[in-house]
């Protein structure tokens, strides 16, 4: 992880976590106990869960810090590896950790070991992005209209990148999942 100090933007964590047979209910309340301990800490960006199918039990934990210095206060933190120990009974392996920087966390699916060509990633982000921005202009110019352009531009944005990084590029990635 340290290669990652000098980034300067948001930083992604992808946590895989393998769980016990029968102890998913403790797994889900200790996963919202430490999200909410970590939302707590200055630069988190929120977090996404990617919950396992009825037959599986492996559980993907997606959370997103502004910088890596924030990244580090949380990873080196004494609530969070409190917290940790208090998983131990009810993970089955040790769960495993992937840090990226930039946007191809969307694309990179748990289990799959290396990301697409970048002519896929960009393809489907243009799948993406175009209907979002335009559900998103058409939704917020009724609402903006009035405002100043640059902040109406900002509001948009906003929107886009909130519906992309929570919900169109997650969908997306798993429906593409095999083209991939």
């Amino acid at each position: 992880m340290e290669d990652l100090a000098n980034e300067t933007g948001p930083l992604t964590v992808v946590v895989t976590w393998p769980v016990r047979k029968g102890r998913e209910k403790e797994f889900e309340a200790w996963r919202h106990e430490i999200s909410s301990a970590a939302l707590q800490f200055p630069g988190h960006m929120g977090v996404n869960v990617i919950r396992p199918r009825s037959t599986e039990r492996e559980y993907v934990v997606i959370f997103r810090f502004d910088t890596y210095e924030h990244l580090r206060a949380w990873q080196e933190s004494n609530i969070r590896r409190e917290l940790l120990k208090k998983a131990e009974p009810f993970r089955e392996t040790p769960p495993s950790y992937r840090l990226e920087s930039g946007l191809e966390y969307w694309f990179s699916p748990p289990g799959v070991p290396v990301s697409p060509p970048r002519w896929k990633m960009a393809l489907v982000t243009v799948l993406g992005v175009w209907p979002t921005s335009t559900l998103v202009s058409w939704l917020l110019t009724p609402l903006i209209g009035g405002l100043p352009s640059a902040l109406r531009g900002l509001l948009t944005a906003v929107g886009i990148v909130i519906l992309l990084t929570w919900v169109i590029m997650p969908l997306l990635v798993k429906i593409l999942k095999r083209w991939l």
